[in-house]
């Protein structure tokens, strides 16, 4: 049906404006946490059981194990506070500090884009210290006392950020503060190491984006830790424990050929690198453990996926593990959050397939499955095509349905995104289930612009024709029946940056789609380019290219004919407007965090929230004012505003 605005308007007024038809729970209220919800958190020495109380906040226990769970020393409470002075905000994320002494968390303001980080000691009700005006960036780590690494915007370079610490028993700013790395708005990243001594920090626009690991044991001075190969990808990296010491922890991938390697360093100096582990497909992480590392490996040699996880031990400085046996196999995924820091009593994993809910194995310090009993009873078939578009290049088709066939025919649902290196993940997707039970196939295609740095590279800039290509080759693929999947009826959903494929689809008449969602969506780039400069500007211009000054890059996006389409009427009832890209809603992570109760959300797993591109100091509190730091003291409370 084709209808024009007004007529759009009617119908909506008429019919309501909630498209929302997934059914809820009889109360109507699905936004609270089971109370007996429970996650289980392997530390340095011993097992953590983390749950809800009454009152909505969280309750740590130190148990015997993940499966008898007998209780350990008396329990520890994480206090769920408001604070006054950030009214409504919501508690996004939860980092735990091994050690049990301090936690912190990332409140959001759920009417803007605008983010602080409260940091609590345990069993004391206020938090100690409020950092306001900051990107959703932050974790503890542990110096000579605790310190929490965050990323702010600098204070007086516009269009740039920094990611810097502070102790977290600060009463006053450091001048000059303790900055650990620079870089273009949007292009400054933090995350915890499994030894929390250590922080990676990634700086750069995405397609030149280097990590690097600092070392917080005298945080007066942190030290570089300067990895054996340039690092792009922090899953890639992290620090692991082999006789009491750190060191350092890097997978490569070459090819469909991966290698992982060992490093012991001195003052930041690596002394002697050795080989452990080799084999076929890709690393897509590690994490390290206390005399060994837990790697999370996509094969290549499939034609259906197939993940799995592989320990590798550290300790035989000669032996090198030549295809490493899985521990544990899937064909849908795997996430490793849980594992917070390197442990010597195993590891916590929760296992992802399309339609089921996750499923926690427990696992010791050998590999040996604690919980082998646990099962995943689901009846959703899988797929991964390889198909080639026009110009030779071969990219990967994901395909899910229900039913007792092993062939799918009927209407498929084709989730797209294909920028910013992301890559839709259909088994992290915990609402998917909501189309396979209404007898659709969901189907996303593996385009240039998404997945790793060679595949974004492809389809950025002036190759985001390219991208368009890949789509609409998969698109025909599934209308052609020469694979498991024959469709009848195609509806495209693309959200952010994912709307801009989507509308180049919906304008491309040799697309064989029937429908369109966007959500949300960044459909003009070339006019956002031109006309609406941002402080983001560095990054959007690594994506989208340089229309402004560049005639190629220009053309590439003009030749996408939805940009040069005439407008519609404006609608005096219409308040839509272009957004900036974000992550796609169907990433999803497991966190060590149980999910916030105020919001609705899939017990153990929830979207992760990092959008990418916006205006760093939207997120400035109302209270802040001009680019200067200011400290308040607030009923004994330190707050500081970037």
């Amino acid at each position: 049906m084709e209808v024009d605005d007004a007529t759009l308007m009617q119908l909506l007024t008429e019919h309501g404006q909630d498209v929302t038809t997934l059914e809820s729970n009889q109360n109507g209220d699905d936004t609270q946490v089971p109370e007996d919800h429970v996650e289980m958190v392997p530390l340095p020495g011993g097992w953590l059981r983390l749950s809800m109380g009454s009152g909505g906040d969280v309750v740590g226990q130190l148990i015997s194990d993940p499966v008898e769970q007998h209780p350990v020393d008396a329990p520890v409470v994480f206090a769920e506070t408001d604070i006054e002075e950030l009214p409504g905000w919501e508690t996004e994320n939860r980092d735990i500090f091994p050690m049990l002494g301090w936690w912190c968390r990332l409140l959001r303001d759920p009417e803007r884009e605008r983010y602080a980080v409260a940091v609590h000691e345990c069993d004391v009700v206020e938090p100690r210290l409020v950092i306001a005006g900051v990107y959703p960036e932050a974790v503890l780590c542990q110096a000579e006392s605790p310190v929490v690494v965050f990323v702010e915007p600098h204070p007086s370079k516009p269009g740039r950020a920094r990611a810097r610490l502070l102790p977290v028993t600060t009463t006053r700013l450091d001048d000059p503060p303790r900055v650990l790395a620079e870089g273009p708005a949007a292009g400054v990243k933090v995350e915890a190491c499994s030894v929390r001594r250590f922080v990676k920090v990634g700086h750069g626009v995405r397609s030149n984006r280097i990590w690097q690991i600092f070392d917080l044991a005298n945080p007066q001075e942190p030290q570089t830790i300067l990895t054996p190969v340039p690092a792009h990808v922090s899953a890639l990296i992290d620090v692991a424990l082999l006789d009491d010491k750190a060191v350092l922890v890097q997978a490569t991938n070459e090819g469909e050929q991966w290698h992982i390697d060992v490093s012991e360093f001195t003052h930041g100096r690596v002394q002697e690198t050795r080989r452990v582990a080799i084999g076929q497909g890709e690393v897509r992480r590690v994490i390290g453990s206390d005399g060994s590392l837990l790697a999370h490996i996509k094969h290549a040699d499939a034609h259906d996926r197939i993940e799995s996880l592989c320990l590798v031990p550290m300790a035989n400085s000669s032996q090198i593990f030549e295809e490493p046996e899985p521990v544990l196999s899937s064909p849908g995924t795997f996430a490793l959050n849980l594992n917070i820091c390197a442990s010597s009593v195993g590891f916590a994993v929760a296992e992802l397939r399309t339609g089921a809910p996750p499923v926690i194995w427990y696992l010791d310090p050998t590999g040996r499955v604690l919980n082998p009993s646990n099962k995943i009873g689901v009846d959703v078939h899988f797929a991964r095509e390889r198909i080639t578009s026009p110009d030779g290049y071969q990219f990967d088709l994901d395909i899910r349905w229900r039913g007792e066939s092993t062939t799918f025919h009927g209407p498929v649902i084709v989730m797209v995104y294909g920028a910013y290196g992301i890559d839709i993940d259909l088994d992290a997707d915990p609402e998917l289930s909501h189309w396979l039970d209404r007898g659709y196939a969901v189907a996303t295609p593996h385009v240039r612009g998404g997945g790793d740095p060679q595949r974004h590279h492809a389809g950025s800039q002036d190759r985001r024709d390219r991208s368009l290509l890949d789509a609409v080759t998969a698109v025909e693929w599934l209308r052609s029946g020469r694979g498991a999947a024959t469709a009848t009826t195609i509806c495209v959903i693309g959200a952010s940056a994912g709307g801009f494929l989507t509308a180049s689809l919906l304008a491309d008449c040799t697309a064989p789609i029937d429908a369109a969602v966007i959500v949300n969506g960044y459909i003009d780039p070339l006019e956002s380019l031109l006309r609406h400069p941002s402080l983001t500007e560095q990054a959007d211009r690594d994506e989208w290219g340089d229309p402004q000054h560049n005639p190629h890059h220009r053309h590439a996006l003009e030749k996408l004919s939805y940009a040069n389409s005439p407008p519609p009427p404006p609608n005096p009832d219409s308040h839509l407007r272009q957004r900036r890209p974000r992550q796609p809603p169907p990433r999803t992570h497991v966190g060590a965090s149980l999910p916030n109760t105020r919001r609705k959300h899939h017990p153990l797993v929830r979207p992760q929230r990092h959008p990418r591109h916006r205006n760093p100091h939207q997120n400035q509190p109302h209270h802040h004012l001009g680019h200067q730091h200011t400290r308040t003291t607030i009923n004994g409370l330190t707050w500081f505003c970037g």
